[in-house]
């Protein structure tokens, strides 16, 4: 019996609905056996972004007798019975998409600010990778790319990143770090699944200061009242992929043991990040291309790209190798079944039957685990109280680029 741990996020979600879940599938029965009501992250009540923004379950680390589950903005540590062991978060993660357990820490991508950070469980960071800060980068990367945060400021966690209302969107979450990978030799793979493009810098620099008013709600409105007169295509995806969105590039960037910083893999023509870096047995890897909806396998090594192969329509994200060797995708709300060896697909399985709700990430449950509860709220409440939010007073950032 092999069961597939999923996250999900949930679009257009109001501040008092969940915004994803835990799902439990059984490969062999084909069908969902539990859904799990998550700890939400906080802040939901003040993001604008009608898109995953600080939604949803992210990423799932597993190791040994342990599991890890992020929020936008929290890691949650449970062991192989799903009693909680620990939580931890810090204000300058936020925007978390892959995690990675590491011992007694844990490696987060906080998109928010493109930093890769390695979190102890008592919300200290030990080390940190800020993406912007390296020379390749900004050579390919137009001006908001550029460094916006000090050493101080990261490890002291004096923006609070968790919060929207804390910083200026215009200049943040230019690179999109949303994937890890770590190699047999110690190199760490990190996806930059978006080089954004800001063309009309004025007027969301105006949107930005906007959100931060009285008017936000306004905004929201609105936002709603344009989307109901646009008209919608048969079957299009609430908060998808858009055939307006300007062409950029995602790259892969390979972090020596050395704390030397190399390009890697590049992707042109993106217009949606591209997602989920996954090492696979036989030491070659994957990557999405969530633009085109091919699965890219490639030598991460020195970049050859053996194949690239088109599996999905929808949105590419979360991807996981089973023990035959054949690759599970996420394509938002289907669940691809992939044999990469014969380039072909297995099957695709209509997982949710809400389209707004996309899966994020999928590991294997191991055999020894038990299931999830079915509601990490309550199990919080019972064992381990979760505090996301404190009230200390945090910098707002104004920065010209």
């Amino acid at each position: 019996m092999t069961l597939a741990l999923i996250s999900t996020t949930r679009r257009h979600t109001q501040p008092d609905q969940p915004s994803g879940n835990l799902f439990v599938y059984d490969l062999e029965l084909k069908r969902i056996i539990r859904k799990s009501e998550i700890v939400e992250p906080p802040y939901r009540d003040v993001d604008t972004n009608p898109r995953g923004g600080l939604r949803g379950l992210k990423g799932i680390s597993i190791e040994g007798n342990r599991v890890a589950l992020a929020n936008a903005s929290t890691v949650f540590l449970y062991d192989h019975h799903w009693n909680p062991l620990a939580y931890t978060w810090h204000p300058s993660c936020a925007g978390i998409h892959d995690i990675r357990l590491q011992g007694e820490s844990v490696w987060t991508t906080s998109s928010r600010n493109d930093l890769l950070i390695l979190l102890d469980f008592k919300g200290d960071i030990l080390k940190y990778y800020d993406l912007r800060r390296f020379d390749f980068i900004h050579q390919r990367a137009p001006r908001l790319s550029k460094p916006f945060l000090s050493h101080t400021q990261i490890m002291e966690g004096s923006v609070d990143f968790r919060d929207p209302r804390n910083y200026d969107h215009t200049i943040t979450d230019s690179l999109h770090v949303n994937s890890l990978v770590f190699l047999q030799n110690g190199d760490c793979l990190v996806s930059c699944g978006l080089f954004r493009i800001m063309t009309q810098y004025g007027l969301h620099k105006i949107n930005n200061l906007l959100k931060k008013t009285n008017l936000a709600e306004l905004l929201r409105w609105l936002y709603r009242s344009i989307k109901k007169a646009l008209p919608t295509k048969k079957n299009e995806i609430p908060g998808a992929k858009s055939e307006n969105k300007e062409k950029s590039i995602s790259m892969i960037v390979r972090l020596r043991q050395d704390n030397k910083a190399l390009p890697g893999l590049e992707i042109s023509g993106s217009k949606v990040p591209s997602h989920s870096i996954r090492l696979l047995q036989d030491n070659s890897a994957i990557y999405l291309n969530t633009t085109t909806g091919e699965i890219i396998h490639f030598d991460p090594e020195n970049d050859t790209v053996y194949s690239s192969t088109v599996v999905g329509s929808k949105f590419l994200r979360g991807a996981r190798q089973l023990p035959d060797g054949t690759i599970l995708i996420g394509d938002n709300n289907f669940l691809i079944h992939f044999d990469l060896a014969g380039k072909k697909v297995l099957s695709k399985t209509l997982l949710i039957d809400d389209p707004s709700e996309a899966i994020f990430d999928i590991n294997i449950l191991p055999g020894h685990f038990e299931l999830p509860p079915e509601s990490f709220i309550q199990l919080h409440k019972d064992k381990l109280p979760v505090y996301q939010v404190d009230n200390e007073k945090v910098d707002f950032i104004q920065i010209e680029v």
